[in-house]
């Protein structure tokens, strides 16, 4: 298969989470992994779970990501790990992996493909960090609003947001994204939706501001509806 790399202009996104056995790559498993592959703008969802060595698995981290209660649900299958690994490192080849934290899923994944592959990062060299990228967002803000009032309290107030270390979830909602919801929350799906909402909240205009006459007129109309309980 080839590693080749596609030119920086046509890189798919990979917006990513993967569910593990616990922190530790070297003793630790990825057992479900998610990609929201983006290309020209089009997103499509795979997951794969991979039957993992629980021998040193991390209680807290099984019980935080409910693994015993997922896997043991009607409904569930495992992949055929080798077939499941070759499909992640062809969609990964060459994407541009953002996620929450996504260095931590980069080397999961890295000691994962390492079983198969020679070049076991097949990713662009530099992720994405959703909640570092809301947070600058914010900081930005602040910049513009010191430049407007003359006031550089609007800095002191992102800090009080967004907490130090910086809190994702309450980043998150600072740009107007909700975290996941408990039933979806840590699960390998969940986490990366989120992190491609983050993303787009935070990279892509308001839809109002990017409408055309006709969409907005259509807005405008919809709401309309809404007010008047479907009499205009």
């Amino acid at each position: 298969m080839s590693t080749e790399n596609p030119p920086s202009a046509l890189r798919p996104l990979a917006f990513i989470d993967t569910e593990t056995t616990g922190l530790d790559p070297f003793l630790h498993d990825p057992w479900e992994i998610a990609v929201i592959l983006r290309v020209d703008g089009h997103d499509a969802e795979h997951v794969y779970r991979i039957l993992p060595d629980i021998t040193e698995a991390d209680p807290e981290a099984l019980k935080i990501n409910r693994y015993f209660e997922r896997v043991q649900a009607g409904g569930w299958q495992w992949d055929d790990p080798k077939t499941a690994v070759h499909r992640l490192y062809a969609l990964l080849n060459g994407a541009v992996v953002i996620g929450s934290n996504p260095a931590f899923d980069a080397e999961m994944l890295a000691h994962l493909f390492g079983l198969y592959y020679e070049q076991p990062r097949p990713w662009h060299y530099r992720t994405i960090d959703v909640a570092t990228l809301a947070v600058g967002s914010l900081y930005g803000r602040a910049a513009e609003w010191t430049r407007k009032d003359c006031d550089a309290d609007w800095y002191r107030k992102v800090n009080e947001a967004v907490g130090w270390p910086w809190k994702s979830y309450d980043a998150s909602r600072h740009v107007e994204v909700e975290p996941p919801a408990a039933g979806s929350a840590h699960t390998a799906l969940g986490d990366a939706r989120w992190a491609r909402d983050v993303y787009d909240a935070v990279t892509q205009p308001d839809a109002f501001y990017a409408a055309s006459d006709e969409q907005l007129s259509q807005m405008a109309g919809d709401a309309l509806t809404r007010f008047h309980g479907g009499d205009r």
